[in-house]
Parts: C-alpha cells; sequence; structure tokens
C-alpha cells in the first residue's frame, strides 16, 4: 500500500469515527427499540475509549507519513516539538521577525504527496497576531529572519484540521509550505 492511499485509508477511519460518535450519541427510543438483544450498546465510556484510540491511531499514520517524507527528501529539516519540520533552504537573513511584524510571504502550497493546492500566493502576515494564517506558518515565522526561504511541514492540527478550508485544502491534511519571505 502506498502512502497516499494509506492516508486516505487514515482519513476514512477518521470520518467514520465522527459519525460513528454522531450515531453513539443520538439514541432516539425507535433506533433502540429496533436493536437485536443480541446487540451490545457500548457505553459513554467505552465510545469515549473508542474514539480516543481511532484518532490517536490516526495521528500516528499521520507522524510516521510525515517522518517518512521529512526522512526521504534528503533536507536537513528541524524539529519543533509540536510534529513539525521546518528547514531554511536559503536566504539567510539578518534581522529576526518579531511579534506583531508584518511580514509579505510568497508561498506555494502542497500536500505530502505533491498535489499543489496554491502556488504564487503572495500574502501579508501580522506574525502571530494574524487570524487568516494557520499556525504552523505563524510558529514557522517566529522563528524565522526577513529573507528566509523556508519549507515547513505542518500537520494537520496546526493547519486547516479536521474541517480543511472548506475549499482548495481536504481535512486532515498535513501541508509542505514553500516560504519565501520578503524583505
Amino acid at each position: 500500500m502506498n502512502l497516499n492511499s494509506h492516508f486516505n485509508l487514515q482519513r476514512c477511519i477518521g470520518c467514520l469515527a465522527m459519525v460513528y460518535s454522531f450515531l453513539a450519541c443520538s439514541s432516539p427510543s425507535t433506533d433502540q427499540a429496533n436493536k437485536s438483544a443480541s446487540q451490545k450498546e457500548l457505553s459513554p465510556q467505552e465510545v469515549s475509549e473508542y474514539l480516543i484510540e481511532q484518532n490517536r491511531a490516526v495521528i500516528e499514520a499521520e507522524f510516521k507519513a510525515i517522518r517518512e517524507f521529512v526522512d526521504s527528501s534528503g533536507i536537513a529539516f528541524n524539529g519543533l516539538g509540536n510534529g513539525m519540520y521546518v528547514a531554511n533552504v536559503g536566504g539567510h537573513g539578518h534581522t529576526q521577525i518579531d511579534t506583531g511584524q508584518v511580514v509579505k510571504v510568497y508561498s506555494r502550497i502542497m500536500n505530502l504527496y505533491g498535489e499543489t493546492y496554491m502556488d504564487g500566493i503572495h500574502q501579508d502576515i501580522r506574525v502571530l497576531r494574524d487570524n487568516d494564517a494557520i499556525w504552523g506558518l505563524q510558529e514557522a515565522l517566529i522563528r524565522a529572519h526577513l529573507g528566509d526561504s523556508l519549507i515547513c511541514v505542518i500537520p494537520a492540527s496546526l493547519a486547516h484540521g479536521v474541517s480543511g478550508d472548506f475549499g482548495d485544502i481536504p481535512p486532515l491534511t498535513s501541508l509542505v509550505y514553500y516560504l519565501r519571505i520578503l524583505q
């Protein structure tokens, strides 16, 4: 099984867990009347434990896919301890970016498998103060310098999460940002 189909399988498991949670939490009397005596109803604690187990499996699979991407890239990434990896691949500016500073960035956004979601995006971002920028991008910027060129591998939890961006980026998608911080 290749990484793409493996990751899609994990997405399906996550979606099924959400549907199961919804169905387990809603228990109309007609559903209970239709259940056979042989079916065991899960207690709220069992449902909770099942969902936690499924969420852990999805997160572990995502981190494994990210780690495989980083290891196979041949690029010297630095782990930030939150599942995110950043590599400075050029520029090496001298002026550290400060909290609240507005920086101009040029970016290309892809998934771990090379599918491009956005290309040639120019943005002005107020570092750690911009509600429109994903948290992973904010994390990378606060550690960067003006003029840096970065490759950022961002897990879904620091990107668009379980909802996606309701447009181009699907739910539970790890992102690779190719980022140039302009002067």
